[in-house]
């Protein structure tokens, strides 16, 4: 809705610290849409739109829901005084850190996704080279609903949760590996097949010698997997 309306033009702007007067084109345009849409904004932004209020102040609304607020000079020209708007400079620079730091969020999801990507490639090749088999990918979107694990800002990671409760489930199938083989098939035959899978993984991630051992021992364990 806001970009439909232009503000991200005059925002722009103003981010810029460019100064901007209430009868420019883009800010009587805003007021305009904004009057004959009123309902729809009301209903979309929870925000009232007075038919007889100025562009200016329509634009001070829309900046308000942000956590923006103008300041204003009227210097004297050809003999008038002409008032000319700006963001407030505590404003301006609180917005670039929020920006920034969303940024940062955005940067950091994207680079654990790809981590995550490149691992289960190298674990899905280690699997069809030595065991002639593909790994499923994870987390399984029958677990978390799909694959998206952007998660939003603020959010806790789906991904995250899912992993976390699979590495506590390879910490007791760990733990079992020293009374035998079974009982860490009995222990497996609790989970799904997705977490069974994402155990045998988490195994061969915190210790590799044990999952040699067990699967020197059960060299058929992918049958387990089902």
């Amino acid at each position: 809705m806001r970009h439909r309306l232009g503000l991200r033009v005059v925002l722009a702007d103003l981010m810029d610290e460019m100064e901007i007067k209430g009868d420019e084109p883009t800010i009587e345009a805003l007021a305009d849409f904004s009057k004959r849409n009123a309902p729809h904004i009301k209903g979309i932004l929870n925000l009232t739109i007075p038919l007889d209020e100025s562009p200016v102040w329509i634009l001070s609304q829309y900046l308000g829901q942000l956590g923006l607020s103008t300041q204003s000079r009227r210097p004297l020209e050809d003999g008038k005084r002409v008032r000319y708007y700006r963001l407030c400079t505590e404003d301006v620079a609180f917005a670039q850190q929020v920006l920034e730091y969303r940024q940062r969020q955005r940067d950091d999801r994207e680079r654990r996704r790809q981590e995550e990507r490149e691992q289960q490639a190298a674990y899905t090749a280690r699997m069809q080279t030595m065991y002639g088999i593909d790994a499923p990918s994870i987390p399984p979107a029958n677990v978390i609903g799909d694959n998206n694990c952007g998660g939003m800002d603020g959010q806790v990671n789906p991904c995250d949760s899912w992993w976390r409760q699979v590495k506590s489930y390879a910490t007791l199938a760990i733990e079992r590996i020293a009374h035998g083989v079974d009982s860490v098939k009995q222990f497996l035959n609790t989970l799904s097949s997705d977490e069974r899978w994402g155990v045998m993984m988490a195994i061969d991630e915190q210790a590799p010698v044990m999952f040699e051992q067990l699967v020197a021992e059960v060299p058929d364990w992918v049958l387990w997997m089902g």
